[in-house]
């Protein structure tokens, strides 16, 4: 008799809608393929940083990667090189999937053009991790292109 309990279907019922409802929120939207090749929402793309410069008044050479694509939107890295050394780093193209995505490079791109200068590898920043694999990807392929590992 407590088996058909009419409470009992209705605490079940509420914790089955409650456990479908969590696991749906909890799935991540993929990029979708909207304008995943395309610059950012309000960034044109950089006429001259796309192609290798010559060496400049400080003897400087502007090297850009190949575009990787992860899941929230592509990425894209410019260096400038003097002497064999990286001198500066910039994200050309950062993710834009949505306002999330957006924020998240944001936040991780400055840390990541920092640790491109300062150091030998760049770590995967917390909380941003394909930001950080596609930017490693395409800093990678810059160096490729100046001979440098």
């Amino acid at each position: 008799m407590k088996r058909k309990h009419p409470l009992r279907r209705i605490l079940l019922g509420t914790a089955a809608t409650v456990a479908g409802v969590v696991a749906l929120l909890a799935l991540k939207q993929p990029a979708g393929g909207q304008n995943v090749a395309g610059p950012p929402a309000g960034q044109a793309p950089p006429v001259a940083a796309t192609a290798p410069q010559g060496a400049g008044g400080g003897g400087g050479q502007t090297l850009t990667g190949d575009v990787v694509n992860t899941q929230y939107g592509p990425v894209q890295v410019s260096v400038t090189m003097s002497g064999g050394k990286v001198t500066a780093a910039q994200a050309v193209k950062t993710p834009n999937s949505g306002p999330r995505s957006e924020q998240i490079a944001k936040d991780s791109i400055p840390k990541l053009n920092q640790q491109a200068v300062s150091a030998a590898k760049v770590d995967t920043v917390s909380g941003a991790t394909y930001t950080s694999e596609g930017y490693a990807k395409s800093l990678q392929s810059a160096l490729d292109k100046a001979g440098t590992k």
